[in-house]
């Protein structure tokens, strides 16, 4: 077991980790360019499928050359373990987690590098996955192997492991993993931003579900409803949306000048909406008789969690959809009722607009939509906090949904899409936790050279996932930009090298006292 002092710790295993850099940058870009995007679509999930075993079969071959032990459970989770080596023989030593994912989201949106290269440029790498998960994860091993190799010897068992699943809400990777394992001690996820996230609010998915009787085209017009769709995935701030019309060649001129018009006046009222009309020329040429017409909406990406960060291509959609009177009542009618919805970020419409003094305030994004001529879905992502369970939430979306049933005679309903989490708070009052916390935080100090506080966000990581964890880095507020999910996902080559170095000390640091937590 060292003694050293934390300072000391720190100037030991710097310039071992600087010496690295390269090795660091090197392996990271490689990490970057497996395609490893969870829940996608075909083509993705089956790069998915094909390249998930192979990175961790790279990872393996990576951590077993550092000298760590390598386990994988089904190509499901795997964990790099560096056993005790200064355990006095006291007991079981105790177990320090760092939980990360390798898998990404879709790299939607306009790039100026190649989302799986990890090229670099001007002293930043890109990537998908830079900022989560995978860049983090390479930086945790690196700090952990700057550490093994300074000779320092810990008295307990520090454990990396790697989910494949968290991007899809669905954490049966945790869930299988822990089958396995015991939980560690004490645990922290590289997943979210810096300083130290004790506080995190919960996430619920809501879908709404509507149907009617096909509709006929319009008596005058004959313009018929094709499909109104938008957003990626749950967790994403949708940037695009399509409306998608149908109607006979004959009416080509009257219908298209309606559209303009409809364009055009959107355009003056919502001068932050990007509203395009095109034709669609394939769909055309393989029906001779009738001509479609594409109207498309373009907004900017974010997390759901900071809806203030990203602008929402599908509220753009519903809003203009719901003003076009000669559209189908049934269809208007279900979109006028989710536009309210999408228009807020509080969840108020459906009485759910909460705070927590720590953790904040309950947001609310509408981003999936899928209409067609027969019915419809839409799925709020809710990330509600401390004082409202995700039961609460489907409660009061419940009652929503009755009340609009009732009023509009349209058949909907609302299901829960996944598990969902409640929000969570790691107390730094209760005296363990809060010497494991320090740890963390005089790591943070040494390296960073300003006071750790500790906050609370609004995105869901893998700290709610184990006992004890909480979620700290990479992102440093005021000089890394938050790209988590949008397109140029980056991190300044700078910033990797600082990040693996707080990780491998806050190893070391909440290794120095024996328990899983470190003095000061």
């Amino acid at each position: 077991m060292t003694t050293q002092a934390p300072e000391q710790i720190h100037r030991t295993i710097e310039p071992i980790l600087l010496d690295m850099r390269e090795d660091l940058l090197r392996d990271t870009a490689r990490l970057i360019q497996f395609q490893t995007v969870s829940g996608g679509n075909d083509e993705q999930e089956r790069l998915y499928r094909e390249q998930i075993p192979a990175c961790l079969q790279w990872l393996k071959e990576l951590s077993e050359v550092m000298g760590f032990r390598f386990r994988q459970w089904e190509n499901r989770v795997a964990e790099i373990e560096w056993p005790a080596e200064g355990a006095n023989g006291a007991g079981t030593p105790p177990v320090l987690g760092i939980a990360s994912h390798i898998d990404v989201v879709t790299p939607a949106g306009k790039w100026t590098h190649p989302p799986f290269s990890g090229e670099i440029a001007d002293g930043i790498m890109y990537g998908r996955g830079m900022q989560d998960d995978k860049g983090p994860l390479m930086q945790a091993l690196y700090g952990l192997h700057a550490v093994r190799k300074s000779g320092i010897k810990l008295p307990c068992s520090v454990r990396l492991i790697i989910g494949t699943q968290e991007e899809t809400g669905d954490w049966s990777d945790i869930a299988y993993y822990l089958e396995q394992r015991p939980a560690p001690d004490y645990a922290f996820t590289p997943d979210a931003d810096f300083p130290l996230i004790i506080g995190e609010k919960g996430m619920c998915n809501v879908q709404f579900r509507a149907k009617w009787p096909r509709v006929a085209p319009h008596p005058e017009t004959r313009m018929e409803f094709v499909s109104l769709a938008g957003g990626s995935r749950a967790n994403i701030v949708p940037d695009t949306a399509e409306v998608r019309l149908r109607f006979p060649q004959e009416n080509k001129n009257d219908v298209m000048k309606e559209l303009v018009r409809e364009t055009t006046r959107f355009t003056v009222e919502n001068p932050n909406a990007n509203v395009t009309l095109v034709p669609d020329d394939e769909a055309e040429s393989k029906a001779q008789d009738y001509y479609e017409a594409l109207v498309t909406f373009l907004g900017k990406a974010a997390h759901s969690s900071t809806p203030d960060k990203g602008h929402n291509a599908v509220a753009d959609a519903l809003r203009f959809f719901a003003d076009i009177e000669t559209l189908p009542r049934e269809v208007r009618a279900f979109v006028q009722f989710l536009t309210v919805l999408a228009s807020e970020t509080d969840g108020s419409t459906l009485g759910i607009q909460t705070n927590h003094p720590f953790v904040g305030d309950t947001t609310a994004v509408l981003s999936l939509l899928d209409i067609g001529p027969e019915g419809g879905t839409a799925l709020l992502n809710v990330r509600q906090t401390m004082g409202l369970s995700g039961a609460e939430v489907m409660r009061k979306a419940q009652e929503a949904v009755d009340a609009f049933r009732e009023l509009s005679g349209l058949d909907v309903e609302i299901v829960r899409k996944g598990n969902g989490v409640d929000a969570t708070y790691l107390d730094p009052d209760q005296p363990a936790i809060g010497e494991f916390l320090a740890s963390l935080r005089k790591a943070y100090e040494l390296v960073v050279g300003e006071p750790c506080r500790q906050v609370a966000i609004g995105g869901t990581t893998y700290a709610k996932a184990f006992p004890n964890c909480c979620a700290f880095g990479p992102v440093l507020p005021g000089v890394d930009e938050a790209l988590a999910h949008q397109a140029d996902e980056h991190m300044a080559v700078d910033s990797v090298v600082r990040n693996a170095l707080i990780y491998g000390l806050s190893a070391a640091l909440m290794a120095n006292s024996g328990s899983g937590a470190a003095g000061n």
